[in-house]
């Protein structure tokens, strides 16, 4: 399974990562540049490149990495095994290179993983409750879009709690990103019952959607 994930998520990256980076190199040659400064600095972009900018797809191999383990320490994975990793992974205080963004993603992929398990009282639930639960979410998406700040982006707290400041834009950033999550899957799941009994919709959402990475990186 993990060799799989790694065929669908990294072998794709690393063609679309060096297609546009041979690209680059054409260009800076036709331009006239240094081949040897067009070459050391394409291989240094090229690395920046594909560790920052998808930066995504390592913290979702790397989730899936994180749940397998689990998964064969522990045998099985229950709720609270996948709700208590998701709370120490967040809280491990490392800041190196993509990391923190890899600690930040990683609840959301539990989360996800927790709703993708079938469970008749959750979805008997949800149904019944839907249109409060959505007026919810929606209330407080607004508010944390309203409270947000420089300090809210991962990028710059790093998910590192230090104080009670940095604990509130920690959890104004966790809390907005769910609930906008949510939103936004909702509206996903709307469009697709509309659309799913179109031909070619289907094909684009489930044949390329979970096979490849094609329509992301487009």
């Amino acid at each position: 399974s993990v060799s799989e994930r790694a065929r669908q998520l990294l072998l794709p990256t690393l063609f679309w990562c060096t297609s546009l980076e041979t690209a680059k190199l054409a260009a800076l040659k036709l331009a006239g540049a240094s081949p040897l400064n067009s070459v050391t600095g394409g291989l240094t972009d090229f690395a920046m490149d594909l560790i920052g900018s998808y930066w995504f797809i390592w913290a979702t191999f790397a989730s899936f990495l994180a749940v397998r383990l689990l998964l064969a320490v522990c045998g099985h994975l229950s709720i609270w095994i996948i709700c208590m990793s998701a709370i120490v992974v967040a809280l491990v205080p490392v800041t190196y290179s993509v990391l923190p963004l890899l600690r930040y993603t990683y609840p959301f992929f539990c989360l996800g993983l927790l709703f993708a398990q079938s469970s008749e009282w959750r979805t008997h639930t949800i149904s019944r409750h839907k249109p409060l639960l959505m007026f919810s979410l929606a209330a407080v998406t607004c508010a944390c879009y309203l409270s947000w700040g420089k300090e809210t982006y991962v990028y710059n707290n790093l998910v590192l709690i230090h104080d009670t400041a940095s604990a509130k834009q920690v959890f104004l950033m966790f809390l907005g990103s769910a609930a906008a999550s949510a939103m936004v899957m909702e509206l996903v799941l709307q469009f697709w019952s509309f659309g799913y009994r179109n031909r070619v919709a289907r094909f684009v959402a489930v044949e390329l959607g979970q096979g490849t990475l094609l329509l992301y990186l487009i």
